[in-house]
């Protein structure tokens, strides 16, 4: 009788010690239900950017030694400023938005928009030199080689230091990292009766219409945020290094055959390389749901 009692008394003190182990407090049932409900509903932060930038393009890319190549053989009848001018800089406009993916990286994408670059001139010239079969004089002939470029490109930024809060406030200066990738498309406008090189037939034709064509591009950087206390808006900078070379611009006649502008020295065929450093400047808003 008296073994039964020990055993008695093992059992009763174990499910003494294990009991509370599987029991919960009302403390501590709410504590886990809020914790699951802040879970289900942390906020996400996104953000909306319009900015524009400045670009320095090579001296020496290959557009500019066509442009230098070709003027020589343009002439002035009345001293009309016959030179074709090259692209030495560029201006580009982007409107996009994006989204805090982790706490310190963002994710975005927009589209970009380059003002006309390039040549724009009007005069008295005599083009028998760079025209086939254009002997003639021309008055007020506009003189254009202008190129236009717009892209849709995406992009991440990771915050080294103060990236947004979960309420999308900035806390102070932002210093972040990034770097972007998109496709781009350009039209290159050149001036009535242009020579171009007909790739099927391997002769001199004349282009009838813009040169297009489309190529990746891709920039680094390197920037700051700034809040500035006005309707919540940030102000963004950054110094960008963007490479950018449409590598086939082409026009095609109704027959279907392939013209290019050429160099008259090696007849290869004349790339828009826009590659180069870029100073960046814009504005920003960030917003949680």
């Amino acid at each position: 009788m008296h073994f039964r009692q020990i055993l008695a008394v093992i059992a009763l003190f174990s499910i003494i010690l294990t009991v509370p182990a599987y029991c919960q407090t009302e403390d501590e049932l709410i504590g886990k239900f809020l914790n699951k409900a802040e879970k289900k509903h942390i906020k996400k932060v996104g953000f909306v950017i319009i900015n524009g930038s400045y670009g320095k393009l090579a001296n020496n890319s290959d557009y500019n030694k066509f442009a230098d190549g070709v003027t020589p053989w343009i002439a002035s009848l009345d001293g009309s400023d016959s030179r074709v001018d090259g692209i030495y800089r560029s201006k580009e406009f982007f409107a996009g938005f994006g989204v805090m993916t982790t706490p310190k990286l963002a994710a975005s994408l927009g589209f970009a928009y380059w003002l006309k670059l390039g040549s724009d001139k009007t005069g008295n010239y005599n083009l028998s030199l760079v025209n086939v079969d254009d002997p003639n004089d021309h008055e007020n002939f506009n003189l254009k080689s202008e190129v236009q470029v717009y892209g849709i490109l995406g992009g991440v930024d990771y915050y080294l230091m103060n990236p947004p809060d979960r309420d999308g406030a900035l806390p102070g200066l932002a210093l972040k990292v990034g770097l972007s990738g998109g496709y781009y498309f350009a039209s290159w406008d050149v001036w009535n009766g242009f020579s171009g090189y007909n790739l099927y037939t391997e002769t001199q034709s004349v282009i009838q219409g813009n040169l297009t064509g489309s190529a990746p591009g891709g920039s680094v950087r390197i920037g700051a945020e700034f809040p500035i206390r006005l309707a919540g808006l940030v102000i963004e900078t950054s110094a960008n290094y963007q490479y950018l070379n449409f590598t086939k611009m082409k026009w095609y006649n109704s027959y279907d055959q392939e013209h290019v502008v050429i160099h008259d020295a090696d007849l290869s065929r004349v790339e828009l390389d826009l590659s180069g450093p870029r100073a960046q400047f814009g504005l920003k808003r960030y917003f949680s749901w």
